[in-house]
């Protein structure tokens, strides 16, 4: 069992949602939900990044799958969606296109037709996951998931997200704060506070 991985991302691919990972020589190659598409592009090439996996191996899959999540809350989550009958592991990972909490909490208010723009999970099924699961997911997979677990890569995560929110503020669209902030981290691994980042980004954008 590979309950997480730690290193560089070293390609991904939005089109089949690959990314490769390496670690201490190794290049790992992981299934990333579309939901969490956006998360791997802004780490691609930042080193001791954290990313938790599920593992899944069957006689009708042979092949191992490793599917990678940005946070605890997102693989546990996914653990209990992928119990639902009818739900497998394939099928879980094309379906969850939207971030996690918000899937959980159509779940808990038992939307079903919400649940029905998961690619893949019709009506009937949507009745099931809503059967099975509605009442039973952690709080923490319920509520937004802004924080992250206790880990570099976590911590970096929620730094970025902070340094982009605060550029949003100051009249830079979600793109360019995304673009600049990510430039920034990349230029120098050890900013790991807010108010370094944005410092750094600001110096970087000022006209020489």
């Amino acid at each position: 069992m590979i309950a997480a991985l730690r290193g560089t991302v070293t390609h991904w691919d939005d089109t089949t949602s690959i990314a490769w990972i390496e670690v201490q020589g190794v290049t790992y190659e992981v299934r990333i939900p579309a939901f969490a598409a956006e998360w791997i592009d802004s780490v691609r090439d930042l080193p001791d990044t954290l990313i938790y996996t599920y593992y899944h191996v069957s006689e009708r899959t042979p092949q191992p799958l490793i599917i990678g999540f940005p946070d605890l809350a997102a693989r546990d989550f996914f653990r209990k969606f992928i119990e639902v009958p009818d739900v497998g592991p394939v099928k879980a990972v094309r379906a969850l296109t939207f971030p996690v909490s918000e899937i959980a909490g159509w779940i808990e208010s038992e939307d079903v037709k919400a649940i029905q723009q998961l690619p893949g999970i019709g009506q009937r099924l949507s009745q099931t996951i809503v059967a099975q699961l509605a009442g039973k997911l952690a709080l923490d997979a319920v509520a937004p998931s802004a924080g992250r677990a206790s880990s570099r890569g976590g911590d970096r995560s929620g730094v970025r997200e902070d340094a982009i929110e605060a550029l949003v503020a100051l009249q830079y669209t979600r793109r360019e704060a995304e673009r600049a902030v990510m430039e920034a981290m990349r230029a120098n691994t050890a900013l790991d506070a807010v108010e370094d980042l944005i410092r750094a980004v600001l110096e970087q954008q000022s006209p020489a």
